[in-house]
């Protein structure tokens, strides 16, 4: 329903070629100001005119050099209306460009930048973009402003016949004289901070700059239980434009030393873990930039487990979303920047008696002079959320049939050889089925690290254990993340009924595939009663808006399991398969949105779905 009501709503905005009707004349004024809409934007230069008009719930304003006709697609235009109060910008500036651009431009329709920034203190939305209208080829760009429940639209067009840059100036006036009145803006929300696999860059814009590659040190100090990182990023600017600065997301849970570029130290400013560096030199469309950013971590810092209210310096454990990020996984529009997962080398020195543990596969140890150093380095897949294991381990290695399962023992653990083959069994089992499920990971060993976590969690072939008698079940379902949630990640509405639904379903769908369909119709039942019976205590709740707090934790994984069952009866079992099988090898490295899951299961599928996800 929201669906078509942003569409008869931004259907009134002029859509190209007919702009909106005028029907109040030309005015010849330096400023044009809508008192109603409390709205005024300058003209781009004194021969310009604006002609204002008006329709049912819509005010357009016209503006173009006088006399000139609006089909040589030299004019700009200024439209306020109001929009669906439970609608996101990200959903208005999507239908706008379906509505007033892709449906008229067709074909030639190219899509040059997206972006998002604030206008004059409100979120706004930006696109740049080319095509044709009747034979004549044009370039125009166009900012979408929600103002509480209001939308203002500036749009600019050039025709290609006509260098950009010489009316740009003028553009630029008019976006800088926009003065929007009303009631006072409201500020955007600080970025949250995550410390348990959070989605990457939560909280950054979308920006130019690309991670291609990460160079970390940690060096980790067990007598003052402290956690020094050095971490050299290489950035790409893979936008249009030169860039001469870049915004940085760190866990604010970080103190950060200092930021040092090639060309010296820069000093960043911000506050919440966003960090904005101001660059010496502007550094061209696909050229390079080296950022190193220094900061620690400490006993005073969330991120270490509590041991009986306190913190084991001979016990540590750190394990969250540590390095820096420049760029978020969709725009505010929606859309998902396709951008390639950037490679680590991360390097550890921790004391001799100590090891640490990552995704990856370790190329190097050496211990000396009290100390051990050791490197890890990713493969041909790239974790989403990195992460790792410090402490005084010992390794217990198993392995055949082509997969190594290396349990990491902490100091204090005792653990009967009956056990730790049932636990390495458990490993490989759900590692075997989620490779016939999803594809093979080109990854040789999966380690399991004992912790003193309250729950096991899983990452890209890693399982850190809270407790070694973990059960089947969760182990099945912490080793699927290795594929949702980390070889394939989520981005936009539902991201997070992926990265724990999906793990909850596989867990289900691999106890049947072992022990038959009797097993997995109890554990689907069970699953559906757990979602039933939370929802007289939390309420229920559409998946495609729950995060993983309270109380959508439940929610997520039994409800977000059933929704995958019942698609699964509603699609057949063989072209369910072939679905997931796709979504899995399609997006790994990548990012899976909700339209694409849509799209790649059955109308029958799709239906069903819908129930649980809207």
């Amino acid at each position: 329903m929201l669906g078509l009501v942003l569409v008869a709503s931004l259907a009134t905005l002029p859509a190209p070629p007919a702009p909106a009707p005028q029907d109040t004349g030309t005015v010849d004024a330096p400023v044009y100001e809508n008192a109603t809409f409390a709205v005024s934007i300058p003209r781009p230069f004194e021969d310009w005119v604006f002609e204002p008009g008006t329709s049912r719930r819509t005010a357009t304003v016209i503006f173009h050099p006088k006399g000139t006709p609006l089909s040589d697609q030299l004019w700009g235009a200024l439209i306020l209306t109001s929009y669906p109060g439970g609608a996101t910008l990200a959903q208005v500036a999507e239908q706008r460009l379906q509505v007033a651009w892709r449906s008229q431009l067709g074909g030639s329709l190219t899509i040059i930048a997206r972006d998002s920034l604030r206008l004059a203190g409100y979120p706004a939305a930006h696109v740049a973009l080319s095509g044709t209208i009747g034979q004549v080829a044009f370039r125009a760009e166009e900012y979408v402003i929600a103002r509480h429940r209001e939308l203002v639209v500036l749009q600019f067009r050039c025709p290609g016949a006509v260098a950009y840059d010489s009316i740009a100036a003028g553009y630029r006036r008019v976006l800088d004289g926009l003065r929007l009145g009303g009631p006072p803006a409201v500020p955007a929300p600080p970025p949250r901070a995550l410390a348990e696999s959070p989605a990457p860059s939560r909280g950054l814009p979308w920006s130019p700059w690309q991670a291609r590659s990460y160079d970390a040190l940690v060096r980790y100090d067990s007598a003052r239980v402290r956690a020094d990182f050095t971490v050299r990023m290489d950035l790409v600017n893979d936008g249009p434009v030169s860039a001469d600065s870049a915004t940085v997301w760190l866990w604010p849970g970080f103190a950060l030393d200092s930021v040092r570029t090639a060309a010296g130290t820069v000093r960043p400013a911000g506050a919440n873990g966003v960090s904005h560096l101001l660059l010496r030199n502007a550094v061209q469309p696909q050229a390079g930039a080296a950022v190193t950013f220094f900061y620690h971590l400490g006993a005073e810092a969330v991120a270490l487990p509590p041991e009986r209210g306190g913190f084991a310096p001979d016990a540590a454990f750190l394990a969250f979303d540590w390095l820096p990020r420049v760029q978020s996984a969709v725009d505010t529009s929606g859309q998902v920047v396709r951008t390639a997962r950037a490679r680590y080398t991360l390097g550890f020195d921790v004391p001799d008696s100590w090891r640490a543990i990552a995704p990856g596969r370790m190329t190097a140890e050496v211990a000396s002079s009290g100390r051990r150093r050791m490197t890890w380095m990713t493969e041909d897949v790239a974790a989403t959320t990195p992460a790792f294991a410090l402490g005084p381990y010992r390794i217990v290695t198993r392995r055949s049939a082509g997969l190594g399962v290396s349990i990491w023992l902490a100091r204090e653990d005792s653990v009967s050889t009956a056990s730790l083959d049932a636990l390495v069994g458990a490993v490989r089992a759900a590692w075997i089925f989620c490779s016939r499920a999803f594809g093979r990971l080109p990854l040789a060993d999966v380690s399991v690290v004992s912790t003193r976590l309250a729950e096991t969690r899983g990452f890209l072939g890693l399982v850190l254990d809270g407790g070694l008698d973990t059960s089947r079940d969760l182990l099945y379902r912490e080793v699927a993340r290795s594929w949702w949630g980390n070889s394939v990640d989520a981005a936009g509405p539902a991201s997070w009924w992926v990265r724990e639904g999906f793990p909850a379903w596989t867990a289900i769908a691999a106890r049947g595939a072992l022990e038959g369909d009797t097993v997995r119709q109890r554990l689907v039942r069970e699953a559906e009663q757990r979602w039933h019976a939370a929802v007289p205590r939390d309420g229920d709740a559409a998946l495609s808006s729950l995060a993983p707090d309270a109380p959508g934790a439940e929610l997520l994984r039994f409800k977000g399991a059933a929704a995958l069952e019942a698609a699964r009866r509603a699609s057949g079992e063989a072209a369910f398969r072939e679905a997931i099988r796709s979504l899995a090898l399609e997006h790994r490295d990548g990012w899976l949105t909700l339209q694409a899951i849509l799209d790649t299961f059955g109308p029958d599928a799709r239906a069903v779905l819908r129930t649980y996800l809207f």
